[in-house]
């Protein structure tokens, strides 16, 4: 006789079933509808002048360009950040005449020791101040700025100098490209990374950055400006600037159009 086993299944185990309360779930809704963080933006202002007068044969020409251009943030209170390049687009055509005019660039003030006095005599088309903060260290301090004509009017040459918190004393080169149409030329300035960190670990963040432009040179027996223009500009100065969160090492880029307050004397 033969016997029979019979084999018991063993019952399959199904998955278990994760169950949501209503309050979890709300939970999960009033997240996925929550605003994401405010992202904090720099923000600059550009506070522009020019001031025309007549030469013979009544054409205008700039006596005087200022320019006063601040840094700040979108959020009072919040780090601000380290500017790494600034472009400047003048409008209307206008430019300047640095052809015309003695050079002395970076590399001369440099084998100079920063003896500006040893610049050619009206090289130096410009003066004014910058106010940065050291963030790190909590400093804030103002700076001498001098701008002379370079490399034969294709760019300005601007030199920094300072004493607080550390001797600063730098000079570089700022690029200036001819354009056709709404904008004459365009000023490029790229920060050297010497003046975003100026010790290790230490980042700059410039507060505002006042200067102005003069200059003259005659030629020939004619006057000619450092700056150019055949009228008060009618579109606005633009500027594109590019920064560094120094905490995040994130970086962003605000634009800026400024209208120009221009006089004729």
């Amino acid at each position: 006789m033969v016997e029979t086993r019979r084999t018991m299944q063993k019952p399959i185990a199904l998955p278990r079933r994760r169950a949501f309360s209503v309050t979890s779930i709300a939970a999960l809704l009033l997240v996925a509808a929550a605003p994401a963080a405010h992202a904090i933006r720099p923000v600059v202002k550009i506070n522009g002048s020019a001031s025309l007068t007549h030469l013979a044969g009544g054409a205008l020409a700039p006596a005087k360009f200022h320019v006063d251009t601040t840094f700040t943030t979108d959020t009072p209170g919040a780090q601000p950040f380290t500017i790494q390049r600034a472009v400047l687009y003048f409008p209307d055509h206008a430019g300047t005449n640095g052809r015309l005019f003695p050079s002395c660039n970076a590399r001369q003030i440099t084998h100079f020791h920063g003896n500006l006095k040893r610049c050619p005599k009206g090289a130096e088309v410009g003066r004014g101040t910058v106010t940065a903060s050291a963030i790190q260290l909590g400093v804030t301090a103002t700076g001498q700025v001098a701008l002379f004509n370079s490399n034969h009017g294709k760019s300005i040459t601007i030199h920094v100098r300072t004493l607080v918190p550390v001797l600063i004393d730098r000079s570089f080169d700022a690029p200036i490209t001819q354009l056709h149409g709404r904008y004459g030329e365009k000023l490029t300035l790229v920060v050297p990374q010497s003046l975003q960190e100026i010790i290790g670990g230490v980042f700059v963040a410039v507060r505002d950055f006042n200067v102005t432009l003069t200059g003259a040179v005659r030629v020939h027996g004619v006057e000619y400006s450092y700056l150019k223009a055949p009228r008060c500009p009618r579109t606005p100065l633009h500027g594109v600037f590019d920064f560094m969160d120094w905490t995040s090492g994130q970086t962003a880029t605000t634009t800026v159009d400024s209208k120009i307050h221009c006089t004729v004397r």
